[in-house]
């Protein structure tokens, strides 16, 4: 008989130990597949990085100050993300959803979009675009940010590699 009425399998090892055994084991093999699998490709070396950020529907103060330029902070974490290299600004744009449904386009009375745009040295790989704080940068993705004059929240408009080395 290969397994006794003790539970022993050929009378010397125990079903319930052999049990054990092949779960550390394939936790084992899931561990090792999980954290030494293939990386990601990331650069080790800085790349200039030029970021553009939205600001929507802000007064013409917060234009003027955001013109100054200087450096450009994060603005929970206070972290340097770079240098203000370009403030572009248009009249603001509302959208306002109507009593039919339909949404209707309107300009408000001295409201703003400003473009900010950044220059930084960071990091790129197959994830997307980092600063060199680490700081994960997307399009679409919400930031603050705050400058010696300025403090706003921001949409990251458009980001990429720079042309100039």
């Amino acid at each position: 008989m290969i397994i006794d009425k003790k539970g022993k399998l050929f009378g010397k090892i125990s079903v319930v130990d052999i049990a054990v055994v092949l779960i550390i084991v394939v936790l084992a093999v899931g561990i090792y597949l999980r954290f030494a699998g293939e990386t990601e490709n990331i650069s080790t070396n800085s790349e200039k990085i030029t970021c553009t950020f939205l600001v929507e529907n802000v007064r013409m103060y917060t234009v003027d100050a955001l013109k100054k330029g200087g450096a450009l902070y994060e603005k929970t974490s206070k972290e340097y993300m770079g240098e203000v290299t370009d403030v572009k600004w248009e009249e603001g744009l509302y959208q306002v959803n109507m009593a039919d449904g339909s949404f209707k386009k309107v300009v408000p009375e001295e409201r703003y979009n400003v473009y900010v745009t950044i220059e930084f040295d960071g990091k790129v790989n197959d994830g997307g675009f980092y600063t060199a704080a680490n700081k994960y940068l997307a399009v679409g993705s919400s930031v603050g940010i705050h400058t010696k004059y300025s403090e706003c929240w921001s949409t990251v408009y458009s980001i990429g590699v720079s042309e100039e080395k």
